[in-house]
């Protein structure tokens, strides 16, 4: 099952860009003949990129706990903010 998503942070009227992009499922790499699996969360805007992707040396569970901990680090900064 292919999981493919992108959505944009900016609204449509702003000058910036801003996007984030989550994909699980089927990649082809350097040519080779049999996909392969693989997940990424990529956050962007107009001057940078982060992209976590799943690692081979990283189980899926080990990618998913990443995420979660990301996950819980926004909502707490959000948190703070809205207390600023």
């Amino acid at each position: 099952m292919t999981y493919a998503k992108r959505a944009w942070l900016n609204k449509n009227d702003s000058p910036s860009t801003g996007s984030v992009v989550a994909y699980h499922g089927p990649r082809r790499f350097n040519g080779d003949e049999k996909p392969v699996t693989t997940a990424f969360l990529e956050v962007a805007d107009c001057h940078s990129k982060v992209r976590l992707h799943l690692s081979p040396d990283d189980t899926m569970q080990e990618f998913i706990q990443k995420m979660e901990l990301l996950w819980d680090e926004i909502g707490r900064f959000i948190h703070h903010l809205k207390k600023a």
